[in-house]
Order: C-alpha cells, then sequence, then structure tokens
C-alpha cells in the first residue's frame, strides 16, 4: 500500500503550481480579456464616442424634425454603416413613408445632421410593436 492519494499533484505539479504563483506577467484568460478590452475601446473610439448621445439628440429632436403626424408613428433606432434605421409601428405606415415620405424624411436628416453622419435610412417595422 505504497500508493500516493489520489488528489496528490506530484512534486513536479507543485513546483509548476509555485512558479505560475510567482510569475509577474497575467494569465492567459487575463491576458485575452485585456485583448477585448483594447479592441472593444478601439472599435468605440472608430465609432465614436459620442454615437450614444446623438442618438438621443436625435430621439429628443425627432417631432421637428419629421413632424408629429410621422413622429407619432415612427421612432429612429439604430445606426448601421451610415444607415440609420427607423422603426414604424405598422405596415400601412411603413408603406406610405417608403412610397412618399422617405426622400423628404432623408433630406430633413441631412439637413440637420450633414451627409456624413447619415447617408441612407432604412423603414423597418418596429419589433416592440
Amino acid at each position: 500500500m505504497n500508493r500516493k492519494p489520489s488528489f496528490h499533484k506530484g512534486r513536479w505539479a507543485v513546483a509548476r503550481e509555485r512558479l505560475r504563483i510567482a510569475e509577474t506577467r497575467p494569465p492567459e484568460r487575463r491576458k485575452e480579456a485585456y485583448l477585448f478590452g483594447d479592441a472593444v475601446s478601439g472599435l468605440m473610439k472608430k465609432m465614436g464616442l459620442a454615437s450614444a448621445h446623438w442618438l438621443n439628440a436625435l430621439s429628443e429632436e425627432w417631432p421637428a424634425l419629421v413632424g408629429e403626424a410621422v413622429a407619432r408613428h415612427t421612432r429612429p433606432g439604430r445606426m448601421d454603416r451610415n444607415r440609420l434605421v427607423v422603426f414604424v409601428d405598422s405596415s400601412v405606415w411603413l408603406n406610405e413613408l417608403s412610397r412618399y415620405g422617405r426622400r423628404e424624411m432623408l433630406s430633413a436628416l441631412r439637413k440637420r445632421f450633414g451627409d456624413a453622419k447619415i447617408g441612407d435610412i432604412s423603414l423597418q417595422l418596429d419589433p416592440n410593436g
């Protein structure tokens, strides 16, 4: 009965564990988390940290830009590659806006925010109803 207990790691494993604890560089998982954090912050810089504030300002000015009647049935959504997604609450309004109001809405938004900010708009049914 000269067996080691099943939980014993062995002296080389214990030495490796002590060396790992004593190392100054971060473990691989922590290094991956740092790299992910750097990538996210770089992406946020490319998008512009003000993008969330810009969308809040847009939703505050929405009734004045598109008109009260249209603003009751629409809301600004998200930005996808220089394209503003506008959510519409019913399919009837979606058809009417896509036929007659899309161009006017786009020109009003471009006058206010510029061509560089809003390249195009996309009308979609509101997922929240």
